[in-house]
């Protein structure tokens, strides 16, 4: 008889003593990964409450952008390079933080400024403040949307080891334990009556 999560089946007492201590490092396994697992919950429901901000996020952007489609309705293309060159260019850096071993990233935005001059159309520095500002708050949602879809992922991952161990890989063990006990137990006893017939026989000489 087999079991696929255990292999080959030996009916000896060396085997059953590997048998045990497998099971038994599985369930420290299997109690990690739920703490795990727990832990990762209580990550993406931090991150949540801070996914709930982009609606607002969203809003302002749209505000801002529409700021500068009027921007440039009304002081034209030329204006808008002059302030497109005077604008300092958005500078990402990338880190990463480990959350229960799962890699999340951290993004920070730095040097980011949008051209204000007294030289400019005060229609084109109006959207100018608005598009930075809106920018700026719109990092914080970034970030968490980028932690927030790299620890879903670590989750379902978990939880389907989880899922595995508990419902396929240590009933297969539990079985497997099982299984050998009665055949050792059987041949122990067979054992015993071999050799109490053998008693009696030499009794009998």
């Amino acid at each position: 008889m087999s079991f696929r999560s255990v292999g080959r089946i030996l009916p000896t007492k060396g085997f059953l003593i590997r048998l045990r201590e497998r099971a038994a490092l599985l369930q420290m396994g299997i109690e990690a990964l739920k703490m795990k697992r727990d832990q990762l919950i209580r990550e993406s429901q931090e991150l949540l409450k801070q996914l709930h901000a982009r609606k607002d996020i969203d809003k302002k952007l749209e505000e801002a952008f529409f700021m500068v489609k009027m921007a440039y309705a009304v002081a034209g293309p030329q204006e808008m390079r002059k302030a497109a060159l005077l604008a300092t260019p958005l500078k990402i850096e990338v880190r990463t933080k480990s959350v229960v071993g799962v890699e999340t990233p951290e993004i920070t935005a730095s040097e980011f400024r949008l051209a204000v001059s007294p030289s400019l159309n005060s229609a084109v520095m109006a959207a100018a403040v608005k598009l930075s500002e809106a920018i700026k708050e719109m990092m914080p949602l970034v970030n968490a949307e980028a932690r927030f879809e790299r620890i879903a992922e670590a989750l379902a991952q978990t939880m389907r080891k989880v899922n595995a161990l508990e419902k396929i890989v240590i009933p297969d063990y539990v079985a497997a334990i099982k299984y050998v006990e009665e055949l050792l137990e059987e041949e122990d006893l067979e054992e015993f009556l071999t050799i109490k017939k053998y008693r009696q026989i030499k009794r009998g000489e």
